[in-house]
């Protein structure tokens, strides 16, 4: 397996994960965030290798290893983080010893015993009717067909309820015959799930729901959902809202051609973070955000403040995240990949439509999508609004010759939608597209200061562009000059600046990145990106910010 650099790994003052001071000295602010209890940062999961490409951007890893250049200066090997001292680990200290009581439950044991390790109960639902804040039950290796109720128990931010496996133990929750609408229905506030396999069984029924404005400060962690045939694994609705969703593994819900989403949240419901998860193999998508139309269950305030972050979403049978009309959405530091077109969706890595508002989509890696971003397209209402595209890097794009278009980005109907200081590569389609749609205009659209190189077309603009902002970019296209399309109409760059009055400041070189075979897009010290960009009023380091995704030269 090759190496993957994630951007969430790059620490660099530039704002490279918002909220960072920059060399300058000036701070990016850090969009509004879900903040339930039990929050972590996990390390981002290295998704599997695939072919390398060709590395026609200025630079290719040479014979011995390091950078062989085209000519254009002073190769420098990758810089990797200085090394930390390890240190010992302290042993971690019982599990239990964290709770002021735990009940034992086991397929073996009697529901009139003490509940001891040594005297355990047998059934969930037993444990759960005797548990008090601050008190934890830990269930024993074995398999359990209940249904199981999380009802409010007075449970605290300083006392909260917990549901586990024990330390060592494989403990299954089983579906196939429950009948009811969730396998693990949460109505009560302070619960936390940790550690359990939650196996639907192809029942159609949830495997997590947390509903009412009861079901509050909820942890679903380190857990194993799976083989469902309901709208989700995960879900969240009806009011119920400070939901933390932690490195869990959430797949196999699957309806056919019928949307079964790893996560859903939707209308009424509010602060959800959805953290470190692998969510894959799903028929609809890997997270989705319901908005009071398409097919929204409850009516009401559109879905507000959902952070997905540092996730896996790949192989959902349609999109790795689909944001329709909610507010303040975040999308940060997740790998989206393979993802293809089918008839419900044209295979996008992240979809932003209807008519959501305020959603950030930062430090994302994306490649094997059919189309890695998509911002508007179906709309019953006004078009996604303030959206802003920063910091990702796109690249090995599934194409023609895998049957698919192989877009970079596509903005269509929309209004103050910010592209900027991206990094996209070796796409067979184009590198972006906007003002194409058949539903509005883009308007407002600010594209700057990014990396489009390696795409069959560089950049698309349709009838609906006026207004937009494209400037500062670097264009790069090897073999030729690159391709621009205006109308319908192929163009050079020079007729693309005449013509539309796009581009002016912006340049066609090559942009040299680090190593392109290990997808290390940062730029090599010969890079013509470097400095190169235009001043956003963001942090940077130098004399001037680099185009695409990342800032070089910070201490």
């Amino acid at each position: 397996m090759r190496f993957r650099l994630t951007l969430t790994t790059i620490v660099c003052a530039t704002g490279m994960l918002a909220g960072i001071v920059g060399c300058t000295g000036k701070v990016e602010p850090a969009p509004a965030t879900a903040t339930p209890p039990g929050t972590s940062s996990p390390p981002i999961v290295t998704p599997p290798g695939r072919p390398q490409t060709p590395a026609d951007a200025g630079t290719s890893t040479g014979a011995d290893g390091g950078v062989a250049t085209d000519g254009g200066g002073t190769p420098t090997d990758p810089v990797d983080p200085p090394p930390t001292e390890p240190q010992e680990p302290e042993p971690p200290p019982p599990a239990e010893s964290q709770y002021t009581r735990v009940l034992w439950v086991s397929p073996s044991g009697n529901d009139s015993a003490a509940g001891t390790e040594g005297l355990p109960l047998r059934t969930v639902a037993r444990a759960l009717s005797l548990v008090k804040p601050g008190e934890a039950v830990f269930l024993l290796s074995g398999t359990w067909r209940e249904h199981v109720q999380l009802t409010e128990r007075q449970g605290t931010a300083a006392k909260p309820l917990t549901l586990r496996a024990a330390p060592g133990a494989t403990a299954i929750l089983k579906g196939g015959s429950i009948g009811e609408t969730a396998l693990v229905d949460v109505s009560g506030a302070y619960w936390n799930i940790q550690g359990l396999t939650v196996d639907v069984g192809g029942e159609s029924t949830f495997a997590v729901m947390w509903r009412g404005a009861g079901a509050h400060h909820g942890v679903l962690k380190d857990s194993i959902l799976k083989n469902g045939t309901e709208g989700a694994g995960a879900y969240v609705t009806d009011k119920a809202h400070d939901v933390l969703i932690e490195n869990n593994d959430i797949s196999h819900f699957d309806q056919g051609d019928v949307d079964s989403h790893g996560v859903a949240v939707q209308t009424s419901a509010s602060n959800v973070v959805v953290r470190g998860n692998d969510i894959h193999h799903n028929s609809g998508d890997g997270v989705q955000c319901l908005g009071p139309e398409g097919g929204a269950t409850n009516p009401g305030t559109p879905f507000d403040n959902l952070l997905v972050e540092n996730n896996q979403l790949h192989d959902n049978r349609e999109n790795g995240a689909d944001i329709k009309t909610c507010t303040r959405v975040t999308l940060r530091g997740n790998t989206v990949y393979n993802h293809r077109a089918v008839s419900t969706s044209a295979g996008e890595g992240i979809l932003v439509h209807m008519s959501p508002s305020d959603v950030t989509l930062e430090d994302n890696v994306f490649y094997a999508n059919a189309r890695a971003i998509q911002i508007g397209g179906n709309r019953e209402g006004a078009p996604p609004t303030r959206v802003i595209l920063r910091r990702n890097v796109i690249h090995d794009g599934l194409g023609a010759a895998d049957g698919e278009e192989g877009t970079g980005i596509r903005i269509d109907a929309s209004v103050d939608v910010k592209v900027q200081h991206n990094t996209v590569w070796n796409l067979s389609g184009a590198c972006l597209i906007f003002g194409a749609g058949s539903n509005g205009s883009s308007q407002g659209l600010d594209v700057r200061n990014n990396i489009f190189a390696g795409c069959g077309i560089a950049a698309r603009g349709g009838s609906g562009r006026s207004g937009a902002v494209v400037d500062g970019n670097l264009y790069y296209r090897s073999g030729g000059a690159v391709a621009f399309n205006l109308d319908g109409a192929a163009v050079s760059l020079a007729d693309w600046r005449s013509e539309a009055g796009l581009d002016k400041r912006s340049q066609e070189r090559a942009p040299a990145f680090v190593d392109t075979g290990a997808d290390d897009y940062q730029l090599a010290a010969q890079s013509p990106a470097r400095e190169a960009g235009l001043s956003l009023g963001l942090p940077f380091c130098g004399s001037a910010p680099d185009q695409g995704a990342f800032e070089s030269g910070c201490p």
